[in-house]
Order: C-alpha cells, then sequence, then structure tokens
C-alpha cells in the first residue's frame, strides 16, 4: 500500500486530467481566458493563471488531500460542459492567433509573407 506522502508526490490526489504540469497550465490558462479580467462574475483582482495554478494545484489542493480531501466529478446528473473541450478551444483559439500573427511578420527583406 503506497503512503499518504507518496501518494501526494505522485499527485493521485487530484483528477488524472490535472496530474500532469502542462495539462495543469492547459486549464488554467483557459480558466483565465473564459472568466476575464473585467468579468462581473469576480469580487477580487484576478491573478494571474500562473499564478491561481501554483495556489490551487500547488497550496490549495495539496493541503486539502493532505488532509483527506479531494476534488472529485460530482454525481449529480445534468448537461456540464466539458474541461477537456474546453481547454481545447481555447488551446485551438491561441494556436490560431499565433499562427496569424507568424503568417503576417515580415521577412527578412522586410516585406510580409
Amino acid at each position: 500500500m503506497k503512503s499518504i506522502q507518496d501518494w501526494l508526490k505522485a499527485g493521485e490526489y487530484l483528477p488524472a486530467f490535472m496530474r500532469d504540469f502542462h495539462d495543469q497550465k492547459n486549464l488554467f490558462q483557459a480558466i483565465h481566458h473564459y472568466i476575464p479580467a473585467n468579468s462581473d462574475e469576480r469580487l477580487y483582482e484576478q491573478p494571474s493563471w500562473i499564478n491561481g495554478q501554483i495556489y490551487v494545484i500547488d497550496v490549495f489542493l495539496w493541503w486539502m488531500a493532505r488532509r483527506g480531501y479531494t476534488l472529485q466529478r460530482t454525481h449529480k446528473k445534468g448537461e456540464f460542459r466539458s474541461v477537456e473541450e474546453d481547454v481545447e478551444a481555447v488551446r485551438n483559439y491561441h494556436r490560431a492567433k499565433f499562427m496569424k500573427l507568424w503568417n503576417e511578420r515580415p521577412n527578412k527583406s522586410g516585406v510580409k509573407e
């Protein structure tokens, strides 16, 4: 049986889609995208997605897991949004923006390609 310390170190207290650092990064970028800084839904100063990721993953969820609580999907029936689809939509949005900028950059002769 795995010790609590090994369980925590392996990140097994997190849902599978949040265990990898890069997946966490994508998730927090998506959250930041869907809840913009000028949103009426927030009553606080919005942290950067990086600060949010560090605090939620490395502090809050770890602290709660050490005390026996974990984040889990609800058993309530309903039409919930897909985390994976929302994250992928934001990744695609950023890819498209990057490609637009890339394609509009001037080449070495100073002419846009």
